[in-house]
């Protein structure tokens, strides 16, 4: 068996798909297993898995699903001691497994690691980069004040519970990782393991509709079944609500609602200086807000 399951989804992902398997037999841990899962692809997804080895399972669905039940689907057929992530057009850096295992080995209390990543478009060149805090401690306040989780950098240790929310359209990985760090210790590593396509037509980006609300069911459930949370980390949970706050603004003004973007931006407006900046912005010409969007 494996030691680690690496879980991919793929639906017509033709383009990038040799590169990023690629990048996981280039890895410097070896110990690892691919599980593909097609989710009825009708281009050439499958002809490239199959020009590889046994190290890659592959999986096809019987009909196109959401991708939530789509992951859910594939975790079915991941059994080792680690599970990761990686989507058909992302890349991982060489040593990812090899510095994650490493730490969750020498961490048995940790169950989730991530890292940095570096941002590229669809040319393969970089457009940005992004590390996170080094930390063993308190990851839970750290995400409440910036999500930083990267879904393609994570190592889990494998445990009863991993399930994804397949009722979520656009975070059903936020869903699961919040829950997790809310509830076990993790690690983040302060190195680059992974580099993240941004891509002007994702699903990221069409789903602008459902990151406010979104967000807040998951933080709603997460102080609902842990009260004490709350208290513990009142300036951080004010901090996250305030972030449920801004994606809202961001979907109603690219629908034309201004005043519906303002009125949620008022409720946090001191609650940061990044917040007050935000809702000053909103009260002037929507040019504004582009600009300030388009070069931050």
């Amino acid at each position: 068996m494996a030691k680690v399951s690496i879980l991919m989804n793929g639906y017509n992902s033709e383009k990038y798909l040799k590169e990023a398997i690629d990048s996981v037999y280039a890895q410097t841990f070896d110990d690892w297993e691919i599980v593909f899962i097609d989710n009825c692809s009708i281009d050439s997804t499958k002809n490239i898995v199959d020009s590889y080895d046994n190290k890659i399972k592959y999986y096809k669905t019987e009909t196109t699903i959401p991708l939530g039940a789509a992951r859910n689907f594939g975790l079915k057929y991941c059994d080792s001691e680690y599970l990761a992530f990686l989507d058909t057009d992302d890349i991982w850096l060489s040593t990812k497994l090899e510095k994650q295992i490493q730490i969750l080995e020498n961490n048995k209390e940790c169950f989730i690691c991530y890292g940095g990543v570096v941002y590229i478009d669809e040319n393969s060149e970089e457009i940005g980069r992004f590390l996170p805090v080094d930390s063993k401690d308190n990851l839970f306040s750290i995400q409440l004040k910036n999500y930083e989780i990267n879904m393609q950098s994570v190592l889990l240790r494998t445990f009863d519970g991993i399930e994804f929310n397949e009722t979520l359209k656009h975070s059903p990985d936020f869903d699961l990782f919040l829950d997790i760090i809310s509830k076990y210790k993790g690690c983040s590593i302060k190195d680059y393991l992974v580099k993240y396509r941004r891509l002007s037509n994702s699903l990221t980006s069409k789903n602008i509709a459902f990151w406010g609300s979104e967000m807040e069911y998951t933080l709603d459930k997460i102080f609902k079944e842990d009260p004490s949370l709350k208290t513990k980390y009142p300036k951080e949970y004010n901090l996250a609500y305030a972030k449920v706050a801004y994606n809202k603004a961001r979907y109603y003004i690219s629908i034309g609602e201004k005043s519906k973007a303002i009125n949620e931006l008022s409720k946090y407006k001191f609650s940061d200086y990044r917040y007050f900046i935000l809702y000053v912005v909103s009260l002037f010409p929507s040019a504004f807000w582009d600009m300030l969007h388009r070069y931050r």
